[in-house]
């Protein structure tokens, strides 16, 4: 081992710095505010800064450029730990460098692989959310790297992530027990967290139930321009806010739009509260990041289909037909001037991306592909599934970016996210499109990933129902080769999923034809499906 001459030894060389947190003291962090990314991310409560001359320059962080109060300004606690056991370090680490990211969907999230972990050190009931949530993406982690017969968790690990659920639930209503308002923040961000993790034990009903009262709570919140600040009922003000409301809007117009498209619900008080706000506006020229290009997106697919639901798509009179024919216009000229920013951008941006950036940039082409399709197909004959024919070439797009996103190597570890992804595109194709090979390259991708969980959409519970579908549609026909192989009284149509609120159960109802020829007559049908 080479040996320094005496009175030559040197100090490896390190940034001199008079900043950076008390915690680690002496060691370079990134002064995120209120507790910085290192101390984040190893679980350790940041016990802030050294009071700076008042000539040093404050140092920003775009993330908290918001005109709101930013949460810049919340003085961290005295003490260094405060995460009470190795467990509980183990799910928070897991949190901040696997979940967050997964949920912040594919793309850099500040929301939650920064904010939402900061808040953690100082609101209670975020923290165990954070912790349940952490603990149990990890042990379903391990879980779908196990074999069957080697899955060997001990009780008090399958127990833990319900534990600390449980205690942010009691810390979270706490305030109320003591005749105390409960802050209008920690409530919504902790709905998303509840959310997330029953959808991720797999129990949908609740999971959209905590969705849905969070979204509730978000419709009453109301805005003072005198005071520029946010009112609520029941609720209180923080001063500081851990998330401003722009963020938590955008985390509920995702989750809202995840939801409608799997439950074809109709609410429109979410998309009441965001008139006239930053989600209205149509698209630019070109968009400058993808979750801009995905909120101008999602927020416009919402109105159109509760547009469209308003209609009620009863064209029987010349009128209905007309107002049908200008809400048609109107998306075809908006997936237009989405398509070219979003291409603008690509052009720009694309060979900067990383293989996360690809997946989401993928995903936000298979939406839009989707959405185009569902507003081109005709509707002057109800009921009509031939109608779906002629967009077979839409179908195979989707199912080749849908294997390209399943195939990149950056998709492997993902089991869980909040958005939608490949899942309901795939059961539309399954559903809609009757070419044999195409749809069963559908219900194989999906199989491919059985765990994955977008939302209350899981892959293998889908992939089930897809191929109940086509042994329905294909039942006593030989030899199908091409979609029109199938004729209309076989196909199904108004196929909906009522996710049941306890258990692991869905309940299909669709409508199908009894028999061929006469009148064309389907005849709901109701199934149960259960895993």
């Amino acid at each position: 081992m080479p040996r320094v001459v005496p009175g030559q030894r040197k100090r490896a060389y390190r940034p001199k710095t008079k900043t950076g947190c008390v915690t680690f003291r002496r060691v370079k962090c990134d002064e995120g505010r209120p507790s910085c990314q290192r101390c984040v991310s190893t679980g350790r409560r940041c016990d802030g800064y050294a009071e700076e001359s008042s000539d040093s320059p404050a140092s920003s962080n775009s993330d908290f450029n918001d005109d709101e109060t930013s949460t810049a300004l919340i003085q961290s606690p005295s003490s260094s730990v405060i995460l009470a056991s190795d467990r509980e370090r183990e799910a928070f680490y897991f949190f901040v460098n696997m979940t967050a990211p997964m949920m912040g969907g594919f793309g850099k999230e500040s929301c939650w692989s920064e904010m939402i972990p900061r808040a953690a050190h100082h609101e209670p009931s975020i923290r165990h959310a954070v912790i349940a949530l952490g603990a149990l993406h990890h042990s379903k982690e391990r879980s779908s790297r196990s074999t069957s017969s080697n899955k060997l968790f001990s009780s008090a690990e399958e127990q833990f992530p319900l534990l600390e659920y449980n205690r942010a639930i009691k810390c979270l209503v706490e305030p109320f027990a003591k005749k105390e308002r409960q802050a209008m923040d920690v409530c919504l961000i902790n709905c998303v967290l509840f959310s997330a993790f029953e959808m991720m034990q797999g129990n949908y009903g609740h999971g959209a139930a905590h969705q849905e009262s969070g979204s509730k709570i978000l419709c009453e919140i109301t805005y003072d321009e005198n005071s520029q600040r946010y009112y609520h009922d029941s609720l209180k003000t923080s001063n500081y806010p851990y998330l401003p409301m722009s963020l938590l809007e955008e985390l509920y117009l995702r989750s809202d739009f995840v939801l409608t498209q799997m439950t074809d619900s109709f609410d429109q008080s979410l998309y009441n509260k965001f008139k006239g706000s930053h989600f209205t506006a149509h698209p630019p020229a070109m968009f400058t990041s993808l979750s801009q290009a995905r909120n101008s997106l999602h927020f416009f697919w919402s109105r159109f289909r509760i547009d469209l639901n308003n209609l009620n798509c009863q064209l029987d009179s010349l009128e209905l037909n007309q107002r049908f024919h200008d809400w048609q216009m109107e998306v075809i000229q908006f997936a237009h001037k989405w398509l070219f920013a979003f291409q603008a951008f690509i052009l720009k941006y694309g060979d900067t991306f990383s293989e996360a950036d690809k997946i989401g940039a993928a995903i936000l082409q298979i939406q839009s592909h989707c959405g185009y399709m569902n507003a081109r197909v005709p509707r002057d004959v109800k009921d009509n599934q031939m109608l779906w024919d002629p967009f077979l070439s839409v179908f195979e797009k989707i199912t080749m970016l849908s294997e390209e996103v399943i195939s990149n190597p950056a998709f492997a570890t993902t089991v869980f996210q909040i958005d939608m992804g490949v899942i309901g595109p795939l059961y539309q194709v399954v559903g809609a499109c009757r070419h044999p090979i195409v749809r069963r390259k559908a219900i194989a991708l999906l199989e491919r990933v059985p765990s994955l969980q977008e939302g209350i959409w899981n892959a293998g519970m889908t992939a089930r129902v897809g191929r109940r579908l086509i042994e329905l549609e294909e039942y006593g026909i030989e030899d199908v080769r091409e979609a029109a192989d199938i004729p209309d009284w076989a196909r199904i149509s108004d196929m909906e999923p009522d996710f049941e609120k306890d258990g692991r159960r869905v309940t299909l109802t669709y409508k199908r034809s009894d028999r061929a020829g006469g009148p064309l007559v389907r005849n709901k049908i109701t199934e149960t499906f259960e895993w």
